[in-house]
């Protein structure tokens, strides 16, 4: 694929030890756009420095990042995007593996990671594979073909930690790949910590997206 068609988002907050390294192994693939989340180190300088673009998310939080980058990517004209995480527990690398499926006709790509890290992601990656046959719904890494993002868009539908364009392409019987994502398993705390309060809020936000209508693309 060629780089200029795609669009690689990363939220980022407080990943100066990281960031740096994935930016420039993303910048391999396509346009990086580094989405900061409020950060108080110099997670954005060290994302400058390693080529990406970076803008202020125009909310706070995982999901305001990653809307923000979204729809920056598309305002931009990009027909394809893939997230990743600015933490390192997905390897830049396997976007090589995202474009190709975006090439072999592809129009979501999701990511499988090894292992999830909590509880409530192990049920709701057993329910997101018998009602959708996505086997890892949170997992970060995601491809959206213009078309995905477009219909995700249209809806308004709240992002749902980056589930609800892949739920709702699914429900409407759109097709989609899958890769396996690798990379470091993060040091410190998750994102979205491991305590019940962080379980409680993944199943409350799975529940959100299944109850989302499908989203099919403009005709």
């Amino acid at each position: 694929m060629d780089r200029s068609r795609l669009a690689v988002v990363i939220p980022c907050h407080n990943e100066v030890a990281t960031i740096g390294q994935v930016a420039t192994g993303a910048s391999a693939f396509g346009h990086v756009l580094v989405v900061d989340d409020r950060s108080t180190d110099a997670s954005c300088q060290v994302a400058e420095a390693a080529g990406a673009e970076v803008i202020c998310a125009e909310a706070p939080g995982y999901d305001g990042a990653l809307s923000t980058g979204l729809k920056a990517a598309r305002a931009r004209g990009f027909a394809f995007v893939a997230t990743i995480d600015a933490d390192g527990e997905h390897d830049p690398a396997v976007l090589a593996a995202v474009a190709a499926a975006f090439d072999a006709g592809a129009p979501l790509v999701c990511g499988v990671r090894p292992a999830p890290q909590r509880a409530a992601e192990h049920l709701i990656a057993v329910v997101g594979r018998l009602r959708y046959g996505i086997r890892d719904p949170l997992c970060g890494m995601k491809g959206y073909s213009a078309a995905v993002l477009d219909a995700w868009l249209a809806s308004a539908a709240p992002l749902g930690v980056n589930m609800a364009p892949a739920v709702m392409w699914r429900k409407a019987g759109g097709g989609f790949a899958e890769v396996h994502v690798s990379g470091e398993r993060r040091v410190g705390r998750p994102r979205f910590g491991r305590a019940l309060a962080a379980n409680l809020a993944l199943l409350r936000a799975f529940r959100t997206v299944a109850a989302l209508p499908p989203a099919e693309p403009a005709r």
